[in-house]
């Protein structure tokens, strides 16, 4: 029998459903997987949730592969509402939400947060990404389509995330534009995680630090379009302080990752603290820089991959330049 615990304030149940999906991004990390596993099964996730509840769990967000491929995602969200989850989210594609009448669905059967998946301004750039004919237009329209149930629903929230790479960082500041003209006022920008098919490219898509930094740290200029901007698992010396320190920004480190949501399903082992509070992602590998960083314990450190294709030099100069270290 599960014992209630001690969840921290605010740390998401995070459901994960399967892998399969209808998309084929060039850097996803869960997709390529799919092929060593099976989608989970409805009662394997039924579990799941009243597991959580009885952990004392009142956040859970779906998430996968793409989970509105799922025939049983409605039934899943209302039995989740049912359990008595007080924060019910989706991470998604908004492909299925481009239907007005499943949309309707999604938000009355319990949704409150939708993740929409977006890496680019335009068709083409978005496209050429998901290499899926036609997704920036549905993704788009399931934007558009949630937008008109916030009047209706006031807690209900619309967060766009964009994963970084080769491909888009020279255009941050024009997605970021974009995505303010559609009314979204939550923003999560995402780095390059060398796992999966992001792996495979990753020599392709990984952006030297220098060029990454100045992508990211241009984006200061917009950043009061949006309530909230939240950029993931970037090693935190590649921000100015001011962005750092900017009252629209905030960032989701390896502690952080650790302490705001649990995941189900798969049992994955990116990350963990040791002694010390120090936090680890498998991913990454902290340089002797790091040693005398503000953020060593949270921060992670750099991309093993990063290191192996450009090694430390633009690291080290940039913790210097923006004031990382001890003094």
């Amino acid at each position: 029998m599960d014992k209630p615990q001690n969840v921290p304030s605010g740390q998401i149940f995070l459901a994960m459903l399967g892998f399969s999906c209808n998309n084929n991004c060039i850097m996803c990390t869960t997709k390529p997987k799919g092929g060593n596993y099976k989608d989970r099964t409805t009662e394997e996730i039924i579990k799941d949730l009243e597991r959580g509840i009885k952990q004392n769990f009142k956040k859970v967000e779906f998430t996968g592969g793409e989970p509105t491929m799922r025939k049983d995602i409605l039934c899943l969200v209302e039995y989740a509402k049912h359990l008595g989850y007080e924060d019910i989210a989706l991470s998604t594609n908004g492909r299925m939400l481009s239907y007005g009448d499943f949309t309707e669905k999604i938000i009355k059967s319990g949704v409150r947060r939708i993740n929409f998946s977006l890496y680019g301004h335009n068709a083409i750039l978005h496209d050429a990404i998901t290499r899926t004919p036609k997704t920036f237009e549905q993704t788009i329209r399931g934007i558009k389509n949630v937008s008109k149930y916030q009047a209706s629903f006031p807690n209900l929230r619309v967060i766009v995330n964009t994963v970084v790479s080769s491909l888009n960082h020279k255009n941050l500041l024009e997605i970021s534009k974009f995505i303010s003209s559609l009314k979204v006022k939550l923003f999560n920008i995402l780095d390059l995680i060398p796992d999966g098919f992001g792996k495979d490219s990753y020599k392709t898509l990984a952006v030297k630090m220098n060029d990454l930094s100045r992508s990211l740290n241009n984006l200061e200029r917009i950043l009061n379009k949006f309530y909230l901007v939240t950029f993931f698992d970037f090693p935190l010396c590649l921000f100015s302080a001011n962005l750092r320190e900017n009252s629209y920004t905030t960032f989701v480190t390896a502690q952080e990752r650790i302490t705001t949501a649990k995941q189900v399903g798969y049992k994955p082992r990116r990350f963990k603290k040791e002694e010390g509070d120090v936090c680890f992602d498998i991913h990454k590998e902290r340089i002797k820089i790091c040693e005398n960083c503000k953020f060593y314990k949270e921060c992670g450190g750099v991309w093993k991959d990063y290191l192996d294709l450009y090694g430390q030099e633009e690291i080290v100069g940039l913790a210097k330049t923006h004031l990382c270290l001890k003094k």
